[in-house]
């Protein structure tokens, strides 16, 4: 009778231990996750490429960088191996531990490499519609702007008002993209005279530069001194603040290409409005 007690007491003790060894439960909710989360990295990925191709904006888009392009690449090449695993794993290895292990691994790293296609999706709408980003290159803009800084500008709005920062694209030159302040509207009529800007006949208070430092002359006409521009319907007319080089003190620069030099602006060649500055962007360099 105790060894009949003693068989089935080993005999038990056998199931439980094959019971505690069968990871078939947890390899299936892993299993589940990745199948839930797979589409959508899939999707963010080649949603990504899609925007990338109709935005507009795309040149200033942070994301759109090489090094961006490999990482998304080399996630999207990670979900395909997932998914191999996935497909060429056999039901019947589900309950092995090591099963287990390899599925938690993969769907642990999946699941950290998706915030970065999912991030570049939200920038890159961000960046087609609302927002974008642009360092600053160059001395146009000075004492204002300077070419240690960076802007954020916006897409919301296109009814620019006069004295708006503009990001300005002028594709005959070898730099097209600009930063220039507007100064004159459709319909108007803008004069240089003397060191002087006249908006239809009324002088322009300018108190964004020192005008007895900063010159304003006119580029590629007879009498520097003197120059009419007539704006049309749908065009702007804008001028950087560091007219002739000499808006920072004790330093002297190329003059602003702007609207002296290369005329009016069509609104479509306006990428938007500057809403905020960082300082000192280039610091650590």
């Amino acid at each position: 009778m105790e060894e009949k007690d003693l068989i089935e007491t080993e005999e038990t003790t056998l199931d439980v231990v094959d019971q505690e060894d069968d990871f078939t439960l947890e390899t299936m909710r892993v299993r589940s996750s990745l199948r839930f989360r797979l589409p959508f990295v899939l999707g963010a990925v080649a949603l990504y490429f899609l925007l990338r191709l109709l935005d507009g904006n795309a040149i200033f888009n942070p994301v759109n960088a090489p090094v961006f392009l490999w990482m998304i690449a080399g996630i999207f090449l990670y979900a395909l191996v997932v998914l191999n695993v996935m497909v060429r794993t056999r039901p019947e290895l589900f309950a092995k531990k090591v099963t287990w292990h390899r599925f938690k691994r993969l769907n642990e790293t999946l699941d950290f490499l998706s915030v970065i296609p999912y991030l570049m999706v939200g920038l890159t709408v961000l960046n087609m519609f609302f927002l974008s980003f642009s360092p600053i290159s160059g001395t146009s803009m000075e004492p204002n702007f300077s070419d240690d800084e960076a802007v954020v500008f916006s897409h919301l709005r296109h009814d620019y008002e006069r004295f708006d920062v503009v990001i300005v694209y002028v594709p005959e030159l070898d730099d097209p993209y600009l930063i220039k302040r507007v100064i004159g509207l459709p319909g108007e009529t803008v004069e240089i005279d003397d060191n002087d800007i006249y908006i239809n006949g009324e002088r322009l208070v300018q108190d964004f530069i020192d005008q007895d430092r900063v010159s304003t002359y006119c580029i590629g006409e007879p009498d520097a001194n003197y120059c009419r521009y007539e704006i049309p319907a749908g065009e702007y007319f804008v001028l950087g603040d560091n007219r002739d080089g000499r808006a920072v003190a004790g330093q002297i620069s190329g003059h602003s290409i702007d609207s002296r030099s290369f005329g009016t602006v069509p609104l479509e060649q306006l990428f938007g409005r500057v809403v905020f500055t960082f300082k000192d962007y280039n610091i650590l360099d």
